[in-house]
């Protein structure tokens, strides 16, 4: 039985604690957020303990879940790695290549185990898409795109969402998941152009809409365009080989599949992936992280390359 805490009691926290709480393999031990009334509510729901501060549970766990503000997101990995703790971390790991870098290296010298939340790879249509990609069935890659964009009104962002050296902007809350899944897909990203677009800043970290151009190795091409202040959503993911394509709509719960000079077909979708579940089999010892933190440092260096690439407005070179 895997004992973990909690760092954090947002929504996103609460969706974690209902899952190891639920799970005949975990228990969780405590919910520790600053908003001590927040843990208290969700602590209740669960049965478990809430503490304003991480270092009240620390002893008493095997693992932790950090899902406090982007900004805490460095100082709560590396101490808890440092603590001997496995870590499951949500997305991104810090704000910057360097957080990334001090993440890694904290891990790795503590030797734990530990996972990234990048949750939308491993949904049903991506699982599916992939599975297409391995087996050959889309031929060569040829290009990747994923658009997503909302709308939520400016007056609701607030606190530290508002504040792009907090939270790193739509790159860092949002995009962060389709740079994931197109380089898991593609390879590594030898290129990087992009512009972003705030409407309160001209600071390319103030991101609240923006349009990314990736060159991977291979030749395939990757475009995302995401934002939160667009009029009409629109959230579709397409992906083109030599041999076929597969698109998503409906916000993931449709893949379409055509083969070359045929019509194309909805698809039955694989089973999701969950990775909170395979956390839990890296730290009982029978499975090999799928997305640690020396993933996401990959992640991260072209997120940052596309900061550079929009306050630059030139293309930024990946290449060693």
């Amino acid at each position: 039985m895997t004992r973990i805490g909690i760092i954090g009691a947002g929504p996103n926290a609460a969706g974690h604690a209902r899952y190891f709480a639920s799970s005949e393999r975990s228990t969780v031990v405590a919910i520790a957020d600053p908003d001590l009334k927040r843990a208290q509510e969700l602590a209740a729901e669960i049965q478990s303990e809430a503490v304003p501060d991480y270092r009240d549970f620390i002893d008493r766990v095997d693992a932790v879940v950090i899902s406090s503000p982007n900004f805490l997101h460095r100082e709560h990995a590396i101490a808890c790695a440092k603590a001997g703790k496995h870590i499951y971390c949500e997305k991104p790991m810090g704000l910057s290549r360097s957080d990334a870098e001090e993440i890694v290296a904290a891990v790795e010298s503590a030797g734990v185990k530990s996972t990234v939340g990048f949750s939308v790879r491993f949904e049903p249509a991506m699982q599916t898409a992939q599975r297409f990609i391995r087996e050959g069935k889309l031929g060569q890659l040829l290009s990747l795109c994923g658009r997503r964009t909302s709308y939520f009104n400016p007056a609701d962002i607030v606190g530290w969402r508002a504040n792009p050296r907090l939270s790193g902007g739509y790159l860092m809350e949002i995009s962060f998941h389709e740079l994931d899944w197109m380089l898991a897909f593609a390879g590594e990203v030898t290129s990087v152009y992009a512009r972003t677009w705030s409407a309160n800043s001209d600071d390319p970290r103030s991101n609240d809409h923006l349009w990314i151009t990736l060159n991977f190795g291979s030749g395939a091409v990757g475009f995302h365009e995401g934002g939160w202040l667009a009029a009409t959503p629109v959230f579709y993911r397409s992906i083109l080989g030599t041999q076929g394509g597969v698109h998503t709509d409906e916000w993931g719960s449709i893949l379409y599949h055509a083969e070359l000079g045929q019509n194309r077909e909805v698809v039955k979708m694989d089973e999701g992936f969950d990775l909170r579940n395979h956390f839990l089999d890296c730290i009982e010892g029978s499975a090999e992280p799928v997305a640690d933190v020396a993933w996401g440092l990959k992640v991260m260096a072209v997120a940052e390359a596309v900061l550079e690439s929009a306050a630059s407005g030139q293309v930024v070179s990946l290449l060693a």
